[in-house]
């Protein structure tokens, strides 16, 4: 016979889990409750009302704050810029058994705020010959546009020592700057002629502080003045950080270091905190990685799903981009480096050489981008995944004429930041996408709470025969006429068009040939954008066909919400009737005001 226990009584009496024959149904069932990603929350949850792999056992659910997120797991509203916590509580009822029993399991849901980001800033050095600071812009993360005509935005022989910036890394902190380190070297001095690095912050993107941070001179009498190499520093906010005042937060920055007196043989990444002002690193430098083997070109970052942190890294030498993790930063206080463990295999989607690994996040996505520089072979090369382990091939982006890029950073911006960016750096070849901030739903802790999603605006050009492109929802046209439907975005996700006829279609662009009057009618366009958010757009066209003359139909509302709508709105158009309290019609409004209106 099995044996049936709860697997809270199993651990609360000592048993192994070695011993466990079976967990009873009901309590399996309560084990498996939790939903997925509730870490860091982006899409409404699919919450089950029966457990049926175990029992059937239904299930109630219950969100402490369908503000934010409804009993039935939809996401109402989120903040701009933060996540906001909700309990979900699940019961479970067995009506099968004898007790009668009713347990609970309780989540804590981490809803994913809104990211008032619009487009993408990709900043790079074009090549050996040209060790300078270079932009380009993009509207999905894949594909760019270089800025400033195609010229250099950061002249390396105004801030660095080595008139060289190689390898910038650019990052967005939470105390309103970005901070930006970079390679001071010029390659045409050799691989060993690096001492030191270059750091840059700036409020705008656009104006920057810099200071030069000279190892040889810095640490003087110590191992660290023999470096050749301080290759490719990054930074990584460490919020765990206390600073004199009592705050939190302060920019850790961490490269890869080579001595020439044997004391570091081959390249080892190790970190500092920078000084108060981001002029200067403090301290020594301290081992943070070490693979056994040269170590280059880490780059960090933080999956709040998993709650660790992901560095990914070039084998220098023996070629690939592998990765490690951790649960913390660093270790003892931010004295040493934290435990990495899990190191993974070849990342990389291809068979070319490869460096330079660069990984961000897309804007309102739980989609992450690793992108590497196929530096033998002239293209960038960029996978996606969902969980920061298993990535796919996405594409190959082709680096020639102006854009050129060489290990860089990609990160997202407002549209306010491409605007002004634009300004000073005229980019004239590219048309920023503009994601707007969702509608204000309400108001928690005095701040803003919004929608849970932004639609992105459908654009409605149309092409009659050879004529040009315009932009309109009402087209008259002659029997026999070609009408092409070509909506923006053009870099559109999903598109669902239903129309006249039996008109459906799954494309963006849709040419209509030989059109009679059985084709007249409205085209309506759904656009489902990255986030998962829709927009709809109508485009009428009336074909001028005597033998079936266009007839215009009233709108009809689907479902029940907009059917309620339809009633709400024919209801004011009459003159209302009055009712006292028991259903007697009255003759007239009453004066007391204890009536009911119909």
């Amino acid at each position: 016979m099995k044996k049936f226990v709860p697997l809270v009584a199993l651990f609360a009496l000592g048993v192994q889990a070695q011993e466990v024959v079976e967990i009873a149904p009901f309590w399996a069932a309560l084990d498996d409750l939790e939903p997925a990603g509730i870490n860091d929350l982006y899409n409404d949850l699919n919450l089950p009302d029966t457990m049926k792999k175990y029992g059937p056992f239904p299930v109630k659910w219950e969100s402490s704050d369908t503000l934010f997120l409804g009993h039935d797991g939809r996401i109402n509203g989120r903040f701009v810029g933060e996540n906001h916590e909700v309990t979900l509580t699940a019961t479970l009822y067995d009506n099968e058994s004898t007790t009668k029993r009713a347990e609970k399991r309780s989540f804590k849901v981490s809803i994913h705020g809104f990211e008032p980001y619009s487009n993408y800033l990709f900043a790079y050095f074009p090549a050996n010959d040209n060790e300078n600071i270079y932009y380009a812009l993009s509207n999905d993360g894949y594909n760019f546009t270089p800025m400033n005509n195609g010229k250099r935005v950061v002249a390396a022989d105004t801030v660095s020592i080595k008139k060289g910036l190689r390898d910038p890394h650019v990052l967005r902190a939470p105390d309103g700057w970005f901070y930006m380190v970079n390679t001071d070297m010029k390659s045409a001095e050799g691989w060993a002629s690096n001492r030191g690095m270059v750091l840059m912050k700036s409020r705008d993107l656009i104006n920057w502080k810099h200071s030069t941070v000279h190892f040889p001179d810095k640490y003087k009498g110590k191992n660290f003045a023999n470096v050749t190499r301080v290759w490719a520093p990054e930074t990584i906010w460490d919020a765990n950080y206390v600073n004199k005042d009592g705050s939190k937060g302060r920019p850790l920055v961490y490269y890869s270091l080579l001595t020439d007196d044997g004391t570091i043989p081959y390249d080892k990444v190790y970190f500092n905190y920078a000084n108060e002002d981001f002029t200067d690193l403090e301290g020594d430098p301290t081992h943070f990685f070490d693979r056994g083997k040269s170590t280059i070109d880490m780059d960090i970052v933080y999956n709040p799903v998993d709650k660790l942190y992901h560095a990914f890294y070039k084998n220098e030498g023996d070629g690939g981009i592998c990765k490690v993790q951790a649960q913390t930063l660093t270790s003892e206080n931010g004295t040493k480096a934290p435990t990495w463990y899990k190191r993974s295999g070849a990342l990389q989607q291809t068979t070319e050489a490869v460096e330079g690994a660069g990984v961000f996040k897309l804007i309102n996505q739980n989609s992450w981008v690793l992108m590497y520089d196929c530096y033998m072979n002239g293209h960038y090369q960029f996978t996606s995944s969902s969980d920061l382990e298993n990535f796919k091939f996405v594409q190959d982006t082709k680096t020639s004429g102006a854009f050129t890029p060489r290990h860089g950073t990609i990160l997202p911006i407002t549209a306010q930041e491409t605007a002004a960016l634009m300004k000073v750096f005229p980019t004239p070849d590219f048309e920023p996408k503009v994601i707007e901030i969702p509608d204000s739903i309400g108001v928690c802790d005095g701040k803003k709470v919004v929608g849970p999603c932004s639609p992105t605006k459908i654009i409605p050009y149309v092409k009659v025969g050879d004529d040009g492109w315009k932009e309109t929802t009402d087209l008259k046209v002659a029997k026999g006429a070609t009408v092409q439907l070509g909506p923006h975005p053009w870099d559109g996700k999903i598109w669902s068009w239903e129309g006249p006829d039996g008109f459906k279609s799954s494309a963006r662009e849709n040419t209509l040939k030989n059109l009679d009057g059985s084709k007249s009618g409205y085209y309506t366009v759904t656009y489902t954008n990255e986030t998962g958010c829709k927009s709809v757009k109508k485009i009428r066209i009336v074909v001028d066909d005597p033998d079936k003359p266009y007839v215009e139909q009233p709108p009809v509302s689907i479902g029940n919400r907009g059917m309620r709508e339809n009633r709400k709105d024919s209801r004011l158009n009459h003159n209302p009737v009055y009712f006292d309290l028991l259903g007697n019609r009255l003759k007239s409004k009453p004066k007391n005001g204890m009536f009911v209106v119909r």
